[in-house]
């Protein structure tokens, strides 16, 4: 049987172990900090600050709900 595709990409939560820089707002993630990493490949991973990452899980709960309605 073939493999399910997955609709996520590979996300993680971390705690920043150095500074970072949020990729949508440019706000600096200090470390300590908690942030969303999407890794779009083994070498490409954008960090997102923690109220950007909220925005953004909020967003994709509403597009998988109204995709669930349509089914």
């Amino acid at each position: 049987m073939p493999k399910q595709k997955r609709l996520l990409k590979k996300i993680e939560v971390e705690t920043a172990q150095r500074k970072r820089t949020c990729k949508f707002s440019k706000v600096q993630i200090i470390k300590g900090d908690t942030c969303l990493v999407v890794r779009e490949g083994a070498h490409n991973r954008s960090c997102y600050s923690r109220s950007i990452a909220l925005q953004m899980i909020s967003a994709a709960r509403k597009a998988l709900d109204e995709l669930e309605k349509r089914l």
